[in-house]
């Protein structure tokens, strides 16, 4: 497919020049993220980080009142969204805020595929969180989280070249939505592994990217957690590559994680919810 060995030659051509603009880290963000990590469970200091950002608060608030966590009463300030949420989801929350400013492009058209990519990605996030904290599985909420949150970072980074593209070769001939699509799915886990590599990310999540569509994946308990969560999300219709009609049981993941039916009919549930979160 010549056209595509084009494309996809520009793209590359477009990360490895360095000049790919991807929106520098939320500072927000990273204060939170080093507050925790500090062990500061001074919720007045982390109640001041967050209303530092409007945009934050405003998350934050909706997260709290939102099925998925519970809530009997509304929560109506940042304070007792903290207590509700704890500080570790608060900073998981902070980063999906952080994160979606990454998934926006001047192309009307590639702005459209981002955003449906964010509800993808951000919800497969969540939805991997969950289901390591359902499987009792120990340690590795973090690790499933930012798993699913960079699963699909290679076709974030297509798109964000491509844009780039479009907007700096105005005499370019106009690319086919099928090439793109081409693409975007046979170069997204490739490209993917390649770039995390390159920002000396992380051994795992690095995987994930790669082999997140592996047939031969190896059985390893974070990868088959975010497999299965991105299926799910599939399933449920999200993503640029929505397969409604998908069999979860059938999946490999099932079989390892040993998920019945009454835990994969919660996950899809659980999915929906995150939706209130993610969208």
């Amino acid at each position: 497919m010549p056209q595509n060995d084009s494309l996809l030659d520009r793209i590359i051509q477009q990360i490895d020049s360095g000049n790919l603009k991807m929106p520098v880290y939320d500072p927000v963000a990273l204060k939170l993220q080093e507050a925790i990590a500090n062990k500061t469970e001074d919720i007045l200091e982390i109640e001041q980080l967050v209303l530092s950002d409007q945009v934050a608060a405003a998350e934050v608030l909706r997260a709290a009142n939102s099925p998925f966590f519970c809530g009997l009463s509304p929560v109506r300030t940042i304070r007792n969204a903290i207590v509700r949420l704890g500080t570790q989801q608060m900073r998981r929350l902070v980063i999906l805020v952080s994160e979606r400013a990454k998934y926006k492009a001047h192309n009307p058209d590639i702005h459209r595929m981002l955003l449906e990519l964010w509800r993808h990605a951000s919800t497969t996030a969540l939805a991997s969180q969950w289901l390591s904290k359902r499987l009792r599985s120990t340690g590795i909420e973090e690790i499933c989280f930012i798993g699913g949150l960079l699963h699909d970072i290679g076709k974030l980074v297509i798109l964000r070249a491509m844009d780039q593209i479009k907007e700096s070769e105005t005499n370019i001939p106009a690319v086919s939505q099928e090439v793109l699509t081409s693409v975007l799915q046979t170069a997204h886990c490739a490209l993917g592994y390649r770039l995390l590599m390159s920002w000396n990310v992380p051994p795992i999540y690095c995987q994930i990217a790669r082999d997140h569509h592996n047939e031969d994946f190896l059985e390893d308990l974070p990868l088959a957690i975010v497999r299965l969560a991105n299926a799910g999300s599939r399933k449920l219709g999200l993503g640029l590559d929505p397969n409604p009609s998908m069999d979860l049981s059938a999946t490999p993941e099932v079989e390892m994680l040993q998920i019945g039916d009454k835990l994969l009919s919660e996950l899809e549930a659980m999915i929906e919810e995150h939706l209130l979160i993610a969208a």
